[in-house]
């Protein structure tokens, strides 16, 4: 492409290709260098070889192949430069507010996101959409299905959940729906509780779905043919705090609740097991991966000499790996499914 055979190095000449190989062990700084040194090194210094391999090696455009763009030196430092505004920002406090447009008199009761796609229940009983990935932040309201008592207001929204292809919405009067995003604004599948609830869940990446109400935990899912059904069904001894679908699932839904000093681990088709109890120790937080979960714990009464904890249970074994935290503050919130490997993130009442 370069419409050259043979490259000065030194004292011979070699061919592009080898030329290229050895290039391939420079970084950033060397390449510079090197392009200041002929014409032909430039050349060879700015293929686009050499900046995609830099590229992908520094975490960019993973998944980008190397005819998706025309200058990849130009990529890998319009990359840096916005890793680098983001980290300066960060420090800086510094930041932007878009406000999403909606009518007032409502009552925005939750708010969930995906992609860029922004999902929003109100105590109107209405549930919209915005996608802002467009300019014009469009919000199409998603058709509710009337609940038990027929026609009229519908009750406040009291949890809605997004991925990639779902979004559910349950109300207050129990009524849980579940939208296709590719299919329109009706609803493919509903259910109904005999009162409120209190944990709502969406796989990540399936099409599966948890609700916790009074004493009980339902999953959701479609079988082979696309038709809904409910897998399974548990009663459990104490009301649920937290509710999370374990991702990367094959066949059956898997899902993880606490329930105030209480951890579930419920698989459909099977009886519900006791991940962890002890007794005056509730769970603060809670978040789960393919085969991990994470939950914190508040110590009480005797044991308020124990710092609080998050524990680390292995799913498959049902043993818990490791303890980690060692705070005098309860834990608020802990992400696991989405932090680098071997790590989880998690933040605690005493600000850290």
């Amino acid at each position: 492409q370069n419409e050259i055979n043979e490259v000065p190095f030194f004292d011979v000449q070699l061919p592009y290709e080898l030329a290229l190989k050895i290039f391939q062990y420079l970084g950033k700084a060397e390449l510079g260098r090197c392009a200041q040194v002929s014409r032909t090194w430039k050349i060879l210094a700015e293929d686009e070889v050499l900046w995609y391999r830099l590229c992908q090696e520094e975490g960019y455009l993973l998944d980008m192949s190397i005819s998706e763009h025309s200058c990849w030196k130009l990529a890998l430092k319009n990359c840096r430069a916005r890793e680098h505004m983001l980290k300066t920002n960060w420090k800086s406090r510094v930041g932007a507010v878009s406000q999403l447009h909606y009518e007032p008199g409502r009552v925005l009761c939750d708010v969930h996101c995906c992609d860029g796609v922004v999902m929003a229940g109100y105590s109107s009983g209405e549930v919209k959409l915005w996608d802002t990935r467009t300019w014009d932040y469009r919000a199409p309201v998603l058709a509710a299905v009337p609940g038990p008592g027929g026609a009229g207001a519908l009750p406040h929204v009291s949890f809605v959940r997004i991925n990639s292809s779902l979004a559910v919405a349950a109300h207050e009067d129990g009524t849980v729906s579940v939208w296709s995003l590719l299919l329109g604004q009706e609803p493919i599948h509903h259910f109904q509780h005999n009162q409120h609830l209190q944990a709502l869940a969406l796989a990540p990446g399936g099409a599966a779905v948890a609700t916790a109400s009074g004493f009980q935990v339902r999953l959701e899912s479609p079988d082979d043919r696309g038709f809904w059904q409910s897998p399974g069904t548990f009663e459990i001894q104490k009301l649920v705090n937290f509710l999370n679908l374990v991702p990367d699932v094959t066949g059956s839904p898997v899902a993880v609740a606490a329930a105030e000093d209480i951890v579930y681990l419920l698989k459909a088709e099977a009886p519900g097991r006791i991940l962890h109890s002890v007794y005056g120790q509730p769970v603060t937080c809670l978040d789960v991966a393919a085969h991990e979960a994470a939950f914190g714990i508040k110590t009480f009464g005797w044991l308020l000499n124990e710092p609080n904890q998050i524990l680390l249970y292995n799913l498959e074994t049902n043993q818990c790996v490791t303890k980690v935290g060692n705070s005098m503050g309860d834990f608020s919130c802990v992400n696991l499914h989405s932090s680098p490997p071997n790590m989880l993130v998690a933040g605690n009442k005493d600000r850290r």
